[in-house]
């Protein structure tokens, strides 16, 4: 199977602690950006941007009845070995399929992502640039996006999400152009386009958050999740690029462990 169709996800043990912390460190990353906080600004960003690459999936191994778990990019940091797997089923092909059953401390950190510009807002007293408002809302759309994802994941459901993330892509360009310029305008009453820095930072950042929904849409319809477990209760997740592979994974998975408890010989990768 071709590897880059299989690959682990971040949604338990440490690597789900890591990509939780990156999450929050790149919305503080934004936070800061806003605030002109320069001295903080890489360290956020470089600090999580490394936490979300030592936590990204680089690929599934199976060998001798066990399915390793290999985190890292460019090359593997994290290994994880999942032995006696007791359960394998592809979630997303449940009727009532939902992530958080077996995830469910990753809605911490997508509901503070959510928060942390409002609070941001609340805490300072005074609005932002309006410029920088089409970056504060990415966090919050995703942040909300990810945790209708985590607590939905049935087939009928996501397609409701891609729906729902293709309409805030087109709708959101419209809707953050008339705000920004609107904002900006009554805040310092001329024009957006008088101050062409921040006209090129207003486009920019929508094209961002269009970007982020319309991948978000693709990537959140197309993909499966097959979950598995192991002897002690413990979940661990696999992303797969659709039903075929996921089956074929599965498939792979339970020949393994069939033939680890049988003594076998061979092995194979994912």
């Amino acid at each position: 199977m071709n590897e880059h169709r299989v690959w682990p996800l971040p949604y338990s043990r440490l690597p789900a602690v890591l990509n939780s912390a990156a999450l929050v460190l790149l919305t503080l990353t934004v936070l800061v950006a806003v605030s002109c906080a320069k001295p903080y600004f890489l360290v956020f960003l470089l600090t999580g941007i490394a936490m979300s690459l030592v936590a990204s999936g680089r690929r599934v191994v199976i060998r001798d009845g066990c399915v390793v778990l290999e985190y890292g990019f460019p090359k593997p940091v994290l290994r994880y070995v999942v032995r006696d797997v007791t359960e394998v089923f592809d979630i997303n092909e449940l009727s009532r399929g939902r992530l958080v059953k077996y995830f469910k401390t990753l809605l911490v950190p997508f509901i503070l992502i959510m928060i942390l510009p409002l609070v941001y807002v609340v805490a300072r007293g005074a609005y932002p640039n309006p410029a920088y408002v089409p970056l504060m809302v990415i966090p919050i759309i995703m942040g909300a996006f990810l945790t209708i994802y985590m607590m939905f994941t049935s087939p009928s459901y996501r397609k409701f999400l891609r729906r729902a993330a293709a309409v805030t892509a087109t709708v959101s360009t419209s809707i953050m152009a008339f705000m920004v310029g609107y904002f900006y305008r009554d805040v310092y009453g001329r024009s957006i386009f008088s101050n062409p820095a921040d006209a090129v930072m207003g486009i920019t950042f929508i094209v961002l958050l269009v970007l982020a929904t319309s991948l978000f849409a693709i990537l959140g319809g197309r993909n499966h999740v097959v979950i598995l477990v192991d002897a002690e209760g413990r979940y661990y997740a696999v992303g797969t690029a659709g039903a075929e592979a996921a089956r074929g994974f599965i498939s792979m998975v339970l020949n393994a462990v069939r033939e680890g408890r049988e003594g076998p010989e061979g092995s194979g990768d994912a």
